[in-house]
C-alpha cells in the first residue's frame, strides 16, 4: 500500500478541490491527479466522483478514508518509534546482568540509562551467566554481562573482556579459625562450610588449587545461592566462608563484623592474588539495536573507571 497516495486521498477528501489539494501535496495538478487514479486502479474502486464544478467521496471513498486515516497515523507512530529507537531513547532493550555486574558497576550504569533514556522500556535478568547465556541464545536478551572466570568463547558469541575484580575468602569476626593467630593454615578451611555465588564441578576444582590444596579433598559442605544478601546473612551468622569478589561487604568489614580471611593465609598462596575475569557477550552474527550499543559503551567506560580507581 503505497503511503504517500494514500496522504493523497486524505486531502482531496477533505479539500474536494483538486487543486487546493495538489497544492497542499505540493505537486502539479496533473500529477496529483494522476496519483488518485492510480490508488483507484490498484484497489479496484472509484473513491471520487468528479463533476465539472464539484469532487464528491463516493460510497466505497467514505468506508475507507478512516481506515486510511488510522493507517497513516500508524505509519506516522512507527516512524517516531524508529526514531526514537534510532536516537536510543525509545523502544525496548533486554539484556542480562551477571551477580558481579549487578552489584558494581551496573549500580551506576543503569540509573544513568534511566535518566538518558526516559522512554527506554528495560527487561533486565541478574543470574548467573551460564543460565543467562541460555536467553542470549534463544534470544531472548540482546547481551550480558557478569563475572565468568577463565572464559574460552563459545561458538557463534562475539566476547569482550572487561576488567577483573580481586577476590577474598570473608569469615565472621568471631569465627573459630581465627583464635590461632595467623597464618591460618589453607588445609583448615576445608573443616568448615564453603559458600560462594557459584561453586560447580568446574569453580571447586579451581578454588582448591588456589589454596594449594588437593583436588580429592572436599569441604564440609557446599552452598551456591545467587543472592548476595542470603550469602552475607549466612557467613554474619554461621561459621561458613565465603568465596566472593571484593568491594559489595565493605561496610561489614569497616564495622569488624566481617574479616577478610585471605589476608591471614600463608603469603605464597596464589589465592591472594586471584582476580575473578568479567566479560560482555552477544551474538556474534546479530546487529545490536541502538539502546543496547549505547548500554554497553556506558558498562565498558564505568568498568574501566572502576578498574583505574
Amino acid at each position: 500500500m503505497d503511503l504517500k497516495r494514500l496522504t493523497h486521498m486524505v486531502l482531496l477528501s477533505e479539500e474536494l478541490h483538486f487543486s487546493r489539494a495538489a497544492k497542499r501535496a505540493h505537486l502539479s495538478q496533473t500529477a496529483f491527479s494522476r496519483s488518485i487514479q492510480s490508488l483507484e486502479n490498484d484497489l479496484q474502486l472509484r473513491l471520487f466522483d468528479r463533476g465539472t464544478r464539484s469532487v464528491q467521496l463516493t460510497a466505497a471513498g467514505r468506508q475507507l478514508l478512516e481506515q486510511a486515516r488510522d493507517l497513516l497515523r500508524r505509519a506516522e507512530s512507527l516512524s517516531a518509534s524508529a526514531q526514537f529507537l534510532a536516537d536510543a531513547e525509545g523502544g525496548e532493550l533486554n539484556f542480562g546482568v551477571g551477580l558481579l555486574a549487578a552489584h558494581s558497576y551496573m549500580q551506576e550504569v543503569l540509573p544513568r540509562l534511566r535518566r538518558d533514556c526516559p522512554g527506554l522500556r528495560l527487561n533486565v535478568e541478574v543470574d548467573h551467566w551460564q543460565n543467562l547465556l541460555r536467553l542470549l541464545e534463544q534470544e531472548r536478551i540482546e547481551f550480558l554481562v557478569g563475572g565468568t572466570g577463565p572464559l574460552q568463547p563459545p561458538p557463534g558469541l562475539a566476547v569482550t573482556p572487561l576488567p577483573s575484580r580481586a577476590t577474598a575468602i570473608y569469615c565472621r569476626a568471631q569465627h573459630p579459625l581465627l583464635s590461632a593467630g595467623r597464618p591460618v593454615r589453607a588445609e583448615l578451611l576445608v573443616d568448615y562450610p564453603w559458600s560462594a555465588a557459584l561453586l560447580d564441578d568446574a569453580s571447586l576444582p579451581q578454588l582448591l588449587a588456589l589454596l594449594g590444596l588437593s583436588s580429592e579433598v572436599r569441604p564440609r559442605a557446599l552452598m551456591s545461592c545467587n543472592s548476595l544478601s542470603l550469602l552475607r546473612h549466612t557467613v554474619l551468622n554461621t561459621d561458613s566462608l565465603l568465596f566472593t569478589w571484593d568491594g559489595w561487604l565493605q561496610e561489614d568489614l569497616a564495622q569488624e563484623a566481617l574479616v577478610d580471611l585471605t589476608a591471614w593465609l600463608p603469603p605464597d598462596l596464589p589465592a591472594l592474588q586471584y582476580r575473578l575475569h568479567s566479560h560482555l557477550m552477544q551474538l556474534a552474527d546479530r546487529s545490536l539495536s541502538p539502546p543496547a550499543k549505547r548500554a554497553i559503551a556506558m558498562i565498558r567506560e564505568v568498568a574501566e573507571r572502576e578498574c583505574r580507581q
